[in-house]
């Protein structure tokens, strides 16, 4: 099978004997780059086109192959392009260890074209979804959120910015409904640069935040679009250029999503504070990283067993004020003993604290300390010291080392301890351990006993 070289009809195969392009009259050639079969166009935009092929070097393993033409005049503009083209490739190239990142096969230039080789993804984007399906859930947009925010975090973390979150390039995996990031627009960010003098952005309108269609972008920029795609997934406006968004209110300068919601989706306030921080217009009032919104997303629910308000001990610890929130978590734990009158817990009350209490304070010390601090952390090392109800002095002095509470053989008076994320890992909560030294050795054993009935 002969193919056509010309560009403007890529790969356009004609029947075997003829030997001139029956579209250009050009002579025809064998497979793109002597390894890629053309099966069929996917799609064109103003960068380029994109193809379904085959990769013969695999076996006909299925793969897309993505044709760009450098929107630039001049020569030095076009060797620049490509420079900045095969750059961002490697980079892309890099991202495809990630399982929800379509792989990249080869990058490479032909006819005075650049070609992205990458592996074809069998499934349908989430506007093809909801036209079939209809508005998403609650439950949908939360797990869209769990299995695209820890994508961003992973190629921000490794400096790349996608630029062009939409549904369109959201797709739901066919053989395990898993959600992949596709279309990094490795085309448009290589000449955005060059792009922005013509007066030309990158992003799609309708998706992309302000300081993007103004030719900056930031990690909290993709943020933006990931938070405008889950709104219009959950109440099927889309974006129509030139008509009226009802979803946006220019006079105030707001999303109003919530007045568009159909009449049977209900929304939790956690989602509700989710989005909203998303789809700030500023950029510094976004959430600034895609592990600040996991943290916020997946907060523990505040239940307590004895009607305990855990809400300004999660705003302490999401401020970073240890001191107060060990203060607050010390008052909590009185309180729900009955203790306050005596300022300590004995070991009866550590026996029988109520587990989902003990799992609400530990969530919440564990989420806003990314994992540093809480009583599971303290258990941890416990165990690893050997940790029991007569562990002897030494051992415990060690282990009082090891969570910095000791130092040069001393313990470490409570106001001298270091309230900082910095801090040796289980340093805190310890206002809980700062009354009556006597006997604490087996108040702790008791809490780790709790900890493990309660199988945290």
């Amino acid at each position: 099978m002969l193919y056509c070289s010309n560009p403007n009809c890529l790969n356009t195969f004609n029947p075997d004997g003829n030997k001139f392009c029956i579209q250009c009259g050009k002579t025809l050639t064998p497979l793109l780059r002597n390894r890629f079969r053309v099966i069929r166009l996917l799609g064109e935009g103003g960068f380029g086109k994109t193809y379904e092929a085959r990769d013969t070097d695999k076996m006909d393993e299925p793969c897309v192959i993505k044709q760009f033409f450098p929107q630039v005049q001049g020569t030095a503009a076009l060797e620049k392009a490509t420079e900045l083209f095969k750059q961002e490739a490697k980079r892309l190239y890099d991202l495809g260890e990630h399982p929800q990142i379509p792989r990249l096969i080869a990058y490479f230039e032909q006819y005075q074209r650049l070609y992205l080789v990458q592996e074809l993804i069998e499934g349908q984007n989430l506007l093809q979804e909801l036209q079939q399906q209809g508005t998403f859930s609650e439950e949908k947009i939360i797990q869209l959120l769990n299995d695209l925010l820890p994508v961003l975090q992973f190629i921000h973390e490794r400096g790349v910015i996608h630029r062009d979150i939409k549904p369109e390039n959201i797709m739901r995996r066919q053989h395990d409904g898993k959600l992949m990031l596709i279309d990094f627009g490795v085309s448009k960010q290589a000449t955005a640069t060059i792009l922005a003098q013509l007066g030309t952005t990158v992003g799609t309108p309708g998706y992309a935040p302000l300081e993007q269609m103004h030719g900056q972008v930031f990690p909290a920029s993709d943020l933006y679009s990931l938070g405008v795609t889950c709104i219009r997934l959950l109440t099927g406006y889309l974006p129509n250029q030139g008509v009226y968004d009802p979803l946006y209110d220019p006079l105030k300068g707001q999303w109003i999503w919530r007045e568009c919601l159909p009449s049977a989706t209900s929304i939790t306030h956690t989602l509700v504070q989710v989005l909203d921080n998303l789809l700030q217009d500023y950029v510094k009032q976004r959430y600034q990283s895609a592990a600040q919104a996991i943290l916020v997303l997946n907060a523990p629910n505040l239940i307590s067993a004895k009607g305990i308000n855990y809400k300004i001990l999660q705003e302490l610890l999401v401020s970073g004020k240890w001191r107060e929130a060990d203060q607050e978590t010390w008052k909590v734990m009185l309180k729900i003993s009955h203790r306050e009158k005596e300022q300590y817990l004995r070991v009866e009350d550590i026996k029988s604290f109520p587990c989902q209490d003990l799992l609400t304070i530990d969530g919440l010390w564990l989420l806003y300390s990314n994992g540093r601090f809480g009583f599971s952390v303290q258990k941890q090392i416990w165990g690893s010291v050997g940790g029991k109800p007569d562990l002897d002095l030494e051992t415990w002095k060690y282990f009082g080392e090891c969570l910095g509470w000791r130092h040069k053989n001393n313990w470490i008076l409570y106001q001298s301890l270091s309230f900082k994320l910095a801090s040796p890992a289980g340093h805190l909560p310890r206002a809980i351990w700062s009354m009556r030294l006597d006997g604490r050795r087996k108040r702790f054993s008791a809490l780790t006993s709790r900890l493990t009935d309660c199988k945290i």
